[in-house]
């Protein structure tokens, strides 16, 4: 997954008057289906949207956003088995 084909998202949450960033990210690398299951094609890795941050205006998430990229894109890469 190249950095321009990471998906997350700056929503404004009208409720509660707060702004998230939501992102796709891979429930294998967020612990939520076991590597070996996915190795022996028991389950597969599928994109889960999460709710990582929430802030007070959008400037914070889009900051929040810039300092954790780096860990975000590597969250957001599927996992892969080699044939």
């Amino acid at each position: 997954m190249s950095r321009t084909n990471f998906e997350y998202e700056v929503c404004y949450r009208e409720y509660d008057k707060q702004w998230t960033v939501v992102a796709k990210l891979s429930a294998v690398r967020l612990g939520l289906v076991s590597r070996e299951e996915v190795k022996s094609k028991i389950q597969s890795d599928y994109d889960k949207w999460l709710t990582l941050f929430v802030g007070e205006s959008e400037k914070d998430c889009k900051k929040w956003v810039d300092e954790h990229w780096d860990n975000l894109v590597k969250l957001g890469i599927p996992y892969e088995v080699a044939s």
